[in-house]
């Protein structure tokens, strides 16, 4: 029966090889792997082969964290079954150091290499095409440390080694690939350009069109196009590429994101192409109106003003194209509110500050043409000291409420039911107050953790325009350092066992028994803290709740894998896609305890986060906090 079972997943797995399903693959590996295991034992060369595609497979998706796991076992099983002087050794390093290159562990991934190398070089010897292959990929890992000398030589040896031979055709076209880059920092660009056109053309005579390799060579070749300026040519070739890519990797995959990106780039640059042509046709126009026998026979004056105008507001368009409340908030203050000041209250100037903070998407940079229908237009916030609000304060007030409530095209600020008191003269202390229940920086432990967490992300975003007193923005920049180390390890250590209950958990539980709306609830959970935990490895605080998964692009660690994960999550069925999820939340889990690791919170591997909450604790200072109930904040 087992070995029934085993059969028909390693057919499945070659029929959906070309097919869209990679990520379905993946619990069908572990399967086929677990009886492997069963039926042949862990150190055998059918679980040695299963490692390897399996590893190879998550590479390609671009989840490189379990990739390593399971290439690092390949590697023992290879040395077990095989010996340390077999090539298939020598190939399961060669794997598992193309995985370390894409992870950037470069020093072991050189050595792995070599140590590939010696080995074909007295087992298979020089002149193989796995030679050159690693060869090639040692060229990679140079150049992408920027030894752009070295890569070139391994490159070239490659392609020396290939040349000639019909049986290393595809081989010989990678490696021209390869050399593309190099060519272009070297600012070759016609060469770089003939390369790939001449490798596009081997993909096309040997029938490569609409594979993974051909949609690599149209990625590259798009970006080639556009950076020449040629962006119609890079549009038709880049969404070839990205059509490709999404068919025979999906949309969770690195390659198929990372060729959208430059899509929606070139997209752009001929958007800005065709408005800067615009413009300069508009400029020729205004010269031929004014040299024209015919510019008589209308009011001259009247239309090159209007000319004018459209050339004075065509820049703006190709450099924001959407205006951001922010933007246009502080372009108000300084063109009609500041001029004021400086004439009425340049005595009390020097005791003041203004800017932009608080609730809104604007205060984020957020807005779009959706949330335009409340709390939006033309305005600012005055901060000053409290002792000078009896003095300054109604006077202040009633001066701005004299200013034009529209400017550029924009509407009077139209405000919702609980919408107001965002907006206007305040004391910095009742400013602060609002969101901290504190005039300034909280000064204990405990103030700190009763503060709501998207309060401390509201106070802290925007911009401050102008501020001559300064104590402003001193109390801005101290809350903008995040939580005290201490506070921020017990918040740190209650979402790590919350995400342990919730997600590791429950969620299975829940699944097991078809409890769906428990499982959602579980899930929810798990989502929630999880993006939490990830402000708090940044130093940063989480914003309100529907801000929380878009803010995650703006932090540097953890936050595209997370944003990625959570929106997977996030689209995927219950009853059709259990297993799935339940293994990506325990991909991020994996990858959450090596940034612990990364940033000195634990020493310890385990994946099952219960067990980290504790080893977090253990980093508190203060006792009280340290010896405290890990589930609690």
């Amino acid at each position: 029966m087992k070995m029934e079972r085993f059969n028909e997943i390693l057919n499945k797995l070659m029929q959906m090889e070309d097919a869209e399903e990679n990520l379905e693959m993946v619990p069908l590996y572990e399967e086929a792997l677990e009886l492997s295991k069963e039926i042949y034992g862990e150190y055998n060369l059918k679980t040695l082969e299963i490692y390897n595609n399996y590893g190879g497979h998550l590479r390609n998706l671009g989840l490189y964290e379990k990739a390593e796991q399971i290439l690092r076992k390949a590697v023992i099983c290879a040395r077990t079954v095989r010996g340390k002087e077999h090539p298939d050794y020598a190939t399961t390093l060669v794997n598992l150091a193309n995985l370390l290159r894409m992870m950037k562990q470069w020093e072991e991934s050189e050595t792995l290499f070599y140590q590939a190398l010696a080995l074909y070089k007295i087992t298979i010897g020089e002149s193989h095409f796995i030679y050159a292959g690693t060869m090639n990929n040692l060229g990679l890992l140079y150049y992408e440390q920027g030894k752009l000398e070295r890569a070139k030589e391994c490159l070239e040896h490659s392609l020396h080694i290939l040349e000639g031979k019909a049986e290393y055709i595809i081989p010989y076209a990678t490696t021209l690939h390869n050399l593309v880059d190099i060519y272009k920092k070297e600012g070759n660009l016609t060469l770089a350009e003939e390369t790939l056109k001449k490798e596009i053309e081997i993909y096309k005579e040997q029938q490569y069109e609409g594979t993974v390799l051909y949609a690599a060579a149209l990625n590259s070749l798009g970006i080639l196009y556009c950076e020449k300026g040629q962006y119609e040519k890079a549009k038709a070739v880049m969404t070839e590429s990205v059509e490709i890519t999404k068919k025979h990797l999906g949309e969770s995959s690195d390659a198929y994101k990372t060729s959208v990106k430059n899509l929606e780039m070139i997209q752009e640059k001929l958007q800005e192409h065709k408005i800067k042509s615009n413009h300069e046709i508009l400029q020729e126009t205004l010269k031929e109106m004014t040299t024209a026998s015919c510019a008589q026979e209308y009011n001259l004056e009247t239309a090159m003003a209007s000319a004018r105008k459209v050339l004075e507001n065509s820049p703006k368009v190709v450099e924001t194209g959407f205006v951001k409340g922010l933007d246009l908030c502080r372009a108000y203050f300084n063109e009609v509110c500041y001029p004021l000041l400086e004439r009425e209250f340049a005595n009390f100037l020097p005791r003041m500050a203004a800017g932009l903070i608080g609730e809104g998407s604007e205060c984020y940079g957020f807005d779009d043409e959706i949330s335009r229908d409340h709390d939006f237009g033309p305005s600012f916030q005055i901060y000053i000291p409290k002792e000078d609000m009896p003095v300054y304060g109604e006077r202040l007030k009633h001066r701005l409420a004299t200013l034009p409530k529209t400017f550029q095209g924009f509407g009077a600020r139209v405000e919702s039911q609980y919408g107001d008191g965002r907006v206007g003269v305040f004391t910095i202390e009742d400013f602060y107050r609002k969101f901290t229940a504190a005039e300034g920086v909280p000064d204990t432990l405990s103030h700190w953790r009763q503060i709501p967490e998207n309060a401390l992300s509201t106070v802290t975003n925007g911009e401050v325009f102008f501020d001559n007193y300064g104590e402003f923005t001193r109390i801005r920049e101290e809350l903008k350092k995040g939580y005290p180390e201490d506070v921020r390890l017990k918040k740190i250590a209650a979402r790590l066992m919350k995400m342990a209950q919730s997600g590791q958990y429950n969620f299975p539980r829940c699944n097991k028994r078809k409890e769906y709306v428990a499982s959602r609830l579980a899930l929810s959970e798990f989502m929630s803290v999880s993006m939490s935990l990830v402000y708090l490895l940044n130093h940063a605080y989480r914003p309100y709740y529907k801000w929380v998964h878009r803010g995650l692009l703006d932090l540097p660690i953890l936050g595209q894998n997370a944003y990625d994960k959570m929106q997977r999550l996030s689209v995927l069925s219950l009853e059709k896609d259990s297993r799935e999820m339940e293994w990506i939340i325990e991909e991020f889990c994996v990858a959450c305890v090596e940034e612990l690791k990364a940033q000195g919170l634990t020493s310890s591997s385990e994946a099952f986060l219960l067990a980290q909450g504790p080893e977090v604790l253990k980093r508190i200072q203060e006792p009280a906090l340290r010896n405290s109930n890990p589930w609690v904040e």
